[in-house]
């Protein structure tokens, strides 16, 4: 027995002429704007969940500044994105993730990397967490020296050293 695929939302929202579609287009920033201000990317990626037995496919939007940081947008923000987005590119292939570019008004599919790429980046990875944690041994020797330092400066403005020691060697 095969479950059956059930769309509660239509792959193509909208269906307008292309002079429509292109003033969408013109006016998709300033819509994607008041949903994720600031954003510079915006990644929509399909999910198709089973929790009741049949499919039903949604969309999870993550929306990046400038800096690749994440930009958090209020509830049920991911699905308007979706659907702003398939209006304005309908032809788009909307079962893999797709990328809206601000800086250039664009939208491009994601292509799944290799396993040649998968493990290069883990390796880079790896190299990565192993320099951070030689840097974070580092510092936490120095933060130790400065400690004693600081401690034995405080013993001796206290005048808790013996001297004569010192003086003998």
């Amino acid at each position: 027995m095969t479950a059956t695929v059930v769309e509660h939302l239509p792959v193509r929202p909208r269906k307008a002429s292309a002079s429509r579609r292109r003033r969408h287009i013109q006016q998709l920033p300033y819509r994607l704007n008041q949903i994720a201000p600031g954003a510079a990317t915006i990644l929509v990626t399909p999910i198709w969940t089973d929790g009741t037995g049949d499919s039903v496919r949604h969309y999870l939007a993550r929306a990046l500044d400038r800096r690749g940081r994440i930009i958090k947008f209020a509830a049920g923000g991911s699905q308007r994105i979706a659907t702003l987005l398939q209006g304005a590119y309908p032809a788009a292939d909307w079962n893999r993730p797709q990328t809206w570019h601000a800086e250039t008004n664009t939208l491009t599919t994601r292509r799944p990397l290799s396993n040649g790429e998968v493990r290069a980046a883990i390796q880079r990875l790896e190299e990565r967490a192993a320099g951070l944690e030689a840097e974070l041994k580092f510092q936490r020797e120095r933060r130790f020296e400065l400690v004693v330092a600081r401690d034995f400066a405080d013993s001796l403005a206290a005048g808790y050293v013996d001297r004569e020691g010192l003086a003998a060697s």
